[in-house]
């Protein structure tokens, strides 16, 4: 597990975005790798966050009037891949993913012969 954080001010408690797993490991490099991510989260100010995956446009989670939460989904993706957190447009904590594998893509040309 992974612990990001960072203090806002020496009274409050940090920020703090937990994910578990932050890695990903499949077989052969290029494949999708999948598991069952869970996130937790911890501001010091209560607000409106969302939970994104970078690229995409549409949150996996919104909370309102929170200060923590957590969340769990279904990670695939072939390439490392970043959570995170904002207000508004703002991103207030990040949190990569990353996708390992144990053997190198092997793309070999095999030739069959019938005689």
């Amino acid at each position: 597990m992974l612990l990001l954080g960072f203090a806002t001010n020496a009274n409050q408690a940090p920020a703090q975005l937990l994910v578990s797993p932050d890695t990903c490991v499949t077989i052969n490099k290029g494949r999708t790798c999948y598991t069952q991510v869970s996130i937790e989260w911890h501001l010091p100010q209560t607000g409106d966050y969302c939970l994104f995956l970078a690229g995409l446009s549409e949150p996996l989670a919104c909370w309102q009037n929170r200060q923590q939460g957590n969340w769990q989904f279904e990670f695939s993706s072939s390439t490392s891949t970043t959570l995170l957190l904002k207000q508004g447009n703002e991103v207030l904590l990040s949190q990569e993913i990353q996708v390992n594998w144990v053997y190198e893509s092997q793309r070999r040309k095999r030739n069959w012969r019938l005689f």
